[in-house]
């Protein structure tokens, strides 16, 4: 029997413990994009999004040899895919035979088993006859997108407060994210990066979002610190590459303090990765359906600001706090 897990668990630490303490899923941030299905038209989920985030390539159109020959494309001769995974529900008849060709039965119950399977995957970059990717177009800003997951936030009541000497940081019991001015910022990306991690990656974990976290939070330095902080980071990670918005020095230096940590947790269970990754495509998709959902930042009225000033004037703070 395969144990992909395993596989994928020892293949993110080794490039953990090379990259000098950059998270190997920061690697594409450039691209300015999700990894996605060139055939399907699919974005990753979870696990494989990151994978395939750590490659580093700078298109994210992915395919198997099998969808690049029904596109009349061909995967160069010597390219080397990369390996991401998928969950099937098989018989439990079936799930022996797919051991023995490789696949992980991750549980079994009455007639039916759960298999993981490992499938190989070639980037745009490897095929031949793929056409160019199109210029990315996109009439929303980075800071308007920042802003627009934030103020959706905001309205489940999270609080978001900026001030001279704050560090950045989620505080579960009063549900509230505490950050410097983008002044005290070396870049605005480095700014925008830090609010990103603090309000989607921990503000929705509170119980009264995703229930991730408890009110009382854990101990800084314990295990379970370090598991909601790698939630966080993939979070941010992978909103980063949907806006195009690079790790700035903050979290640079951030990740250098949490990369042992981190380390620990992979290490000690082949599971962690792939819970991790899960928590932080459901706050992803969690925070991106908030943003939709919100109102645009329009001009409003004065009767308006006098009849919710509550919930107004975070927002007021936010847009001060940019410029």
């Amino acid at each position: 029997m395969g144990d992909i897990r395993a596989e994928v668990t020892d293949r993110i630490i080794a490039l953990m413990e090379q990259d000098g303490g950059v998270p190997p899923w920061r690697k594409s941030w450039s691209s300015g994009g999700l990894q996605w299905n060139a055939s399907s038209g699919s974005y990753y989920k979870g696990i494989n999004q990151q994978i395939l985030l750590m490659t580093g390539h700078s298109d994210g159109r992915w395919l198997t040899y099998k969808q690049a020959e029904g596109m009349g494309v061909q995967v160069r001769k010597g390219e080397r895919g990369t390996h991401i995974v998928k969950m099937v529900e098989v018989s439990r008849r079936q799930a022996a035979q797919e051991a023995d060709a490789g696949g992980e039965v991750l549980a079994e119950d009455g007639t039916k088993a759960l298999v993981m399977r490992s499938y190989t995957v070639f980037n745009a970059c490897q095929i031949d006859g793929l056409a160019p990717l199109p210029e990315r177009e996109c009439n929303v800003s980075c800071a308007d997108a920042v802003e627009q997951i934030v103020f959706g936030l905001q309205n489940t009541g999270l609080k978001v407060n900026f001030g001279q000497g704050f560090q950045p940081c989620y505080i579960p019991r009063t549900d509230e994210v505490r950050c410097p001015p983008v002044s005290e910022f070396e870049t605005l990306e480095d700014f925008h990066a830090t609010v990103l991690h603090e309000c989607a990656g921990h503000g929705s974990q509170a119980m009264k979002r995703l229930a991730m976290m408890t009110i009382d939070p854990p101990r800084f330095g314990s295990a379970e610190y370090a598991r909601l902080e790698l939630v966080a980071e993939l979070v941010s990670a992978q909103l980063g590459a949907e806006l195009g918005l690079p790790m700035g020095p903050s979290l640079i230096q951030s990740h250098a303090s949490y990369l042992t940590s981190w380390l620990q947790v992979l290490k000690g269970d082949k599971n962690e990765i792939f819970r991790a990754a899960a928590n932080a495509q459901k706050i992803c998709d969690y925070v991106n359906k908030l943003a939709v959902e919100a109102q645009p930042f329009v001009v409003r009225s004065v009767a308006d600001d006098l009849n919710s000033e509550a919930q107004t004037a975070p927002v007021t703070e936010f847009r001060i706090a940019l410029s």
